[in-house]
């Protein structure tokens, strides 16, 4: 799902300064290939120079802050500087993104403070998609006034993990043995489909002939996306913990397969607690997972394009429809599920090493 700073800068781009669709969302994939290869790039440089990760966080918050507003701000003019405004925010805001995840790496010490760190980052982000949806609701929106305070607040909020990168560096230490990306491929592989995946079903709901309006749809997906953080899930290994996500992407399978016969308000919670229960399972596995700032700043990049190749599959299952026939988002379901499956023998089967990880 996207981020409530990607769902609000949709809607006014499109509802409010009249972009055609087209160009919006070309100007969110342009972003989110910049923001995907910057991650890549920071976690690569703060692997090589971790006691940089304070003074890069820093400046890259004040960076992003100052360049948010302009993501919408610049709609009335030319293009292309609404596109180099976009491009600025995204490759900024990698350079906070990258050292707040790896900064898990050094706070979650044990499985069960990584599944705690996990639980609250979900609840945040159900937070502030409600509070995203409840603006694009409005009928009368203050946009710059928003987008500043907006701004502020994320700055504000954000250097909170200034003196914690100072506190608590991070640790330079050698690579895995087996390992060459920084994190297992077959986890990454499973993460991958299981976001591109959930991912375009939970935007191909939103074109049902005869859904509820977009605002109710994506009210319920976060509640229950929010739910899953109040699940009893207990990590007590790295291998425990892809066992897990492994059951909870065949889950995510079955609920997949009943879109087939209907997408039903419990349906809709259903698949929201999928995508924040496999979610959840993810990132409190990172820390056991990844190799430092590498492994963080491979699996935002992977993260933020598998969004965008949801995208894809999405105009794939839709054709040249605005909306899906009954029997198109059947199939489109099946197939869903299909690739749900795929990532839980990814996760589930013995081909993520994991006897030599540990937290």
């Amino acid at each position: 799902m996207w981020t409530a700073s990607d769902l609000l800068t949709l809607y006014l781009l499109v509802s409010v300064y009249a972009i055609d669709p087209i160009v919006a969302g070309a100007l969110f994939l342009a972003g989110l290939v910049a923001n995907a290869g910057a991650d890549l790039g920071v976690g690569i440089w703060l692997e090589k120079r971790p006691h940089h990760a304070a003074a890069l966080a820093t400046t890259a918050l004040v960076l992003a802050a100052v360049s948010f507003p302009a993501t919408v701000l610049l709609a009335p003019y030319e293009p292309w500087m609404l596109l180099v405004a976009t491009l600025a925010f995204r490759v900024c805001y990698a350079g906070c993104d990258v050292p707040h995840n790896a900064l898990l790496t050094r706070l979650a010490s044990d499985p069960a403070r990584a599944t705690w760190l996990a639980r609250w980052r979900t609840i945040g982000t159900a937070l502030a998609s409600v509070s995203a949806a409840w603006v694009a609701s409005s009928d009368a929106v203050a946009i710059a006034p928003l987008l500043c305070g907006i701004a502020m607040a994320a700055l504000v909020v954000g250097s909170a993990m200034v003196p914690l990168l100072m506190a608590f560096p991070l640790d330079p230490r050698p690579r895995r043995s087996g390992t060459s990306v920084g994190l297992p491929l077959p986890f990454l592989a499973a993460s991958i489909i299981g976001i591109v995946a959930l991912g375009a079903l939970a935007k191909a709901v939103l074109h049902l002939p005869a859904s509820a309006s977009g605002t109710s749809v994506l009210m319920l997906l976060i509640a229950g996306r929010t739910f899953s953080a109040v699940m009893p899930i207990r990590i007590g290994s790295p291998r425990r913990g892809l066992m897990l996500l492994a059951a909870a992407y065949g889950a995510a399978a079955a609920v997949a397969a009943g879109f087939a016969f209907g997408a039903t308000p419990v349906m809709l919670l259903l698949l929201g607690l999928s995508l924040g229960a496999t979610n959840l399972v993810s990132w409190a596995l990172l820390p056991a997972m990844a190799d430092g700032p590498r492994g963080y700043g491979l699996y935002t990049m992977t993260s933020k394009l598998a969004l965008g190749a949801a995208g894809l599959a999405l105009a794939g299952g839709l054709g040249r429809s605005p909306a899906f026939s009954p029997a198109g988002f059947a199939g489109f379901a099946w197939a869903v599920a299909a690739a749900c499956i795929v990532a839980a023998l990814l996760a589930g089967l013995r081909l993520t090493s994991s006897a030599a990880r540990r937290f």
